[in-house]
């Protein structure tokens, strides 16, 4: 059976129709490769954040547990942050982010690429690190609206938080399959 060739849309407009600090939405009239219009496709333009699989001198994986407005919950995660403006790169972003959330610092990083938040219908990316021989280094320093508890466990304990569904994050869930990827355990 011959393949189907795949082609992507063409943009013929583009507007942000909302502004602000906490959302950005936009919306395109794009043009198919049939020739047929969508005049109101609507999606989010996110920020894209850096996310940390961080393991101790003794293999224990460090998460965060907050508070999570969107869903209006606390959340066990891992630690994760905006990659801002000033910001060299993504490995910056994750470095900050794991010392201003836990107070650690990792001896070793590796990137394990990128990923696409909701594909359909946002621009966010999540880069993805794996952190080694992360010690800690001093207090946390959160943001005003931050208010966090640091959790340590093991590999196992982590997946088992993801198999009961306490850790109900995708990108945390991913970051991990990734990182125990590279690790090996899974």
């Amino acid at each position: 059976m011959a393949e189907k060739k795949l082609e992507k849309w063409q943009v013929k407009d583009s507007i942000r129709v909302f502004d602000h600090r906490w959302a950005k939405v936009r919306r395109d009239s794009c043009i198919l490769p049939d020739g047929s219009e969508i005049d109101d496709y609507y999606y989010w333009e996110g920020g894209d954040f850096a996310q940390v699989f961080a393991l101790t001198a003794e293999s224990q994986v460090i998460l965060v547990r907050q508070y999570k407005h969107g869903v209006k919950e606390i959340v066990l995660e891992l630690p994760a942050g905006m990659i801002e403006a000033a910001d060299a790169s993504p490995l910056v972003t994750a470095r900050r982010e794991l010392l201003e959330e836990t107070g650690f610092e990792a001896r070793t990083w590796q990137s394990l690429g990128v990923l696409h938040v909701s594909s359909a219908k946002a621009t966010t990316r999540a880069y993805p690190f794996l952190a080694q021989i992360a010690q800690w280094i001093r207090s946390p320093s959160l943001d005003d609206d931050e208010d966090i508890q640091v959790i340590f466990c093991s590999v196992p304990e982590v997946l088992d938080l993801i198999a009961k569904g306490i850790i109900r994050d995708a990108n945390s869930i991913a970051t991990c399959f990734k990182a125990l990827q590279v690790l090996e355990r899974i």
